[in-house]
């Protein structure tokens, strides 16, 4: 049995994101209704405080470069700082595009997609750079984990920016077709992204080399790391699918398969940040945690409900589990982190 305390909530809107700040204090759930709502993770009784950013939708979600704050991009071009005990405050408004795409770095920088086009902005919301134009409409972003470059996914592969100041000519990872969702690795060795074939292609920037691994059934719309970096994770088949990158090689094609299997899919997946084991949300609307080990153990949290699971976010530490699903039904777990460790290596 896992331990664990739930609160559930529900919205009149789909939910479009969810995440935690760098605190591990404050998650916050996007809506297409233009609102953002936050919840104390530390309150013995949370309840949800609503913030109104405009009467559209909310497009992207991500935590801020700062503790206690989030960065959000809306459908009315404006790219929106919310703080956790302030009030919202507008950082820039874009004119070409929508800021559908977002990512912030600790190191103090944010950059906000505009098109073919990266914005960057600095801690303070100065305007710190320009990257692009790309082949493409930018598609997805990823800080490495030192925040000295920046990979930016579009058409026919990524460009990898180094963060320098002087912003050169990028790295250019070529591989034909559509790219989409993007992540680094977490010693910054491997890039990889989601495919509009459905697959995932993965370069390794130290050997030089790129493969693709799959196919899925679906478009992949998740993809996470485990703890350790061992483990690519994805959405996008009939169950799990886990990619070893442990012996620091691209692996083989064929992906591990983790967790129940469902005619409906997997449509998030989210590796916990602390121990090897990650949350499955299916377009059955069921939600498990799932082992990484030799053995997977599997556990179920919510059995098929008919709504897809749209968002899932753990806390820092792994304790929390945030997300919410697209009928506006949003869930926060909190779980007694010893059990979470049996879980994920079990006897």
């Amino acid at each position: 049995m896992i331990d664990y305390a739930l609160e559930r909530w529900t919205v009149d809107a789909p939910l479009t994101g969810v995440c935690v700040e760098r605190s591990g204090r404050f998650a916050a759930f996007s809506g297409g209704d233009g609102c953002v709502r936050m919840v104390a993770l530390l309150d013995q009784e949370p309840s949800l405080s609503v913030r109104a950013l405009n009467k559209g939708a909310v497009l992207a979600l991500t935590a801020d470069c700062r503790e206690l704050g989030f960065l959000c991009g809306a459908d009315d071009g404006a790219v929106y700082q919310v703080h956790a005990e302030d009030k919202p405050r507008e950082l820039m408004q874009l004119t070409r595009s929508w800021p559908d795409q977002l990512a912030a770095h600790p190191c103090g920088l944010r950059a906000v997609s505009d098109g073919p086009e990266v914005r960057l902005l600095d801690a303070e919301g100065r305007p710190a750079g320009v990257l692009g134009e790309h082949p493409s409409t930018v598609a997805g972003m990823a800080f490495d984990g030192s925040g000295r470059r920046l990979a930016v996914s579009h058409y026919n592969g990524v460009s990898v920016w180094t963060l320098d100041g002087r912003f050169g000519e990028p790295q250019r990872l070529f591989h034909r077709g559509s790219h989409l969702n993007l992540s680094w690795s977490r010693d910054g060795r491997f890039v990889v992204t989601a495919t509009q074939e459905k697959t995932v292609h993965a370069w390794d920037l130290v050997a030089g080399r790129d493969a693709s691994l799959g196919p899925c059934f679906n478009k992949v719309k998740a993809l996470s790391w485990s703890a350790d970096g061992a483990w690519l994770l994805a959405s996008g088949a009939d169950t799990v699918s886990g990619w070893p990158f442990s012996d620091g090689r691209l692996p083989a094609a064929a992906p591990r398969m983790l967790g129940r299997y469902s005619e409906q899919l997997i449509g998030n997946v989210c590796a916990n940040p602390s121990f090897a084991l990650a949350a499955a949300g299916y377009n059955d609307g069921g939600l498990e945690l799932v082992s990484l080990a030799t053995r997977p153990q599997r556990h179920s949290l919510v059995t098929a409900s008919s709504s897809p699971v749209t968002g899932l976010a753990w806390s820092p530490n792994g304790g929390h589990l945030l997300g919410g699903d697209s009928d506006g039904r949003l869930f926060g777990y909190r779980f007694d982190t010893a059990t979470l460790a049996r879980l994920a290596r079990p006897a």
